[in-house]
């Protein structure tokens, strides 16, 4: 480039939206390589040390037509700084990306595979859904997300919630407890290994999550304890059989007119003097809870975040007295709801 052209360029602008638009855009992709390594498995072939790219197609028994899009990829990965290349192969380049394939660092893995899955689809495509004509003007719905994903990123926050989780499971004794919407069913868990005497039901809507709930139920041997079931708490019937419900981050799984219809069914699963444990992200938060609201509100049989106060207002509406309030994370809306059947 000579000199007249790059002062053609600082003149217009363009050079400065050119460096900003190639910043961004290299950091996007370097998110979308990560998730896509992560969610492949390809990462994990290449963290032990150098492989060669022969080897690996071999190993993943690529078609012939297949290869060069391989060592096209891998050379994005050394493009982007993620992989290494060398005589001897291809390889992790970054410590920190190599963590998020440790075990206690999957929900954080879940949250940029997820984050890359939003961006892609959910942000990117919801401004042409308010522009189009007519019938083309669609929400998103929930087979647009991927569930057991959902499920993984949920765990991040499973620490804090068990916090709030522990002062209303006795240590021992004869406790039922009934979790709406289980995912991985981590919280279940929890709860059993805390009380040993706690039984259990776990309820979920969609299919490819109870499963995944039900097989670490078998994995943690709790199958004696606690039963996994695929529904809508909306059509189960309700027996007063539960001493704890808990509704852990799904309230906006639900339309917003129908939260108090669906708090007061809940309700009735409920022994008298049963409490209900509700942790949820809540307007005014950071980026994430801002994602978050955005796909609720535009997600088919969904509803936006609620608001603290709007959230306390509805259980109590629905029956439920002595209720509390507490922020779980600091800088963050997300917060714990307790409340007691009236």
């Amino acid at each position: 480039m000579n000199l007249r052209t790059a002062f053609s360029l600082v003149r217009s602008g363009q050079l400065a939206s050119l460096v900003w638009v190639a910043l961004a855009a290299r950091a996007h992709y370097r998110l979308a390589f990560i998730a896509g390594g992560l969610s492949s498995g390809l990462f994990r072939k290449l963290v032990s040390g150098p492989v060669p790219m022969q080897t690996l197609a071999d190993n993943l028994g690529l078609k012939p037509c297949m290869h060069e899009g391989l060592r096209a990829w891998l050379g994005l990965g050394v493009g982007l700084g993620e992989l290494r290349s060398g005589p001897d192969g291809y390889t992790l380049r970054r410590r920190r990306t190599k963590a998020l394939l440790r075990p206690e660092n999957d929900a954080v893995a879940a949250i940029l595979q997820e984050a890359a899955m939003l961006a892609g689809s959910f942000v990117s495509q919801g401004p042409s859904r308010f522009t189009a004509n007519g019938n083309n003007q669609k929400l998103f719905t929930l087979a647009d997300q991927s569930g057991p994903l959902t499920a993984r990123t949920s765990r991040v926050s499973e620490l804090f919630i068990y916090e709030v989780l522990e002062p209303l499971v006795p240590k021992c004794g004869p406790f039922r407890l009934f979790e709406i919407g289980c995912g991985a069913a981590a919280y279940i868990r929890y709860a059993a290994e805390w009380n040993p005497d706690l039984m259990a039901l776990g309820l979920e809507l969609q299919s490819d999550v109870a499963r995944l709930a039900a097989a670490n139920i078998s994995k943690w041997n709790l199958d004696g304890r606690v039963i996994i079931e695929e529904g809508d708490v909306m059509q189960t019937k309700a027996e007063p059989l539960y001493d704890l419900a808990t509704l852990h981050q799904n309230i906006y799984y639900f339309p917003v007119e129908h939260r108090v219809d669906v708090l007061r069914h809940i309700r009735n699963f409920l022994k008298p003097t049963g409490r209900l444990l509700l942790t949820t992200c809540c307007q005014g938060g950071a980026a994430g809870a801002c994602l978050l609201d955005f796909w609720a509100s535009m997600t088919e049989g969904c509803g936006r975040l609620p608001s603290t106060i709007e959230m306390a207002a509805q259980l109590h509406e629905a029956g439920f007295c002595d209720i509390t309030q507490r922020k779980l994370i600091p800088g963050e809306s997300f917060y714990a709801f307790v409340a007691t059947k009236r």
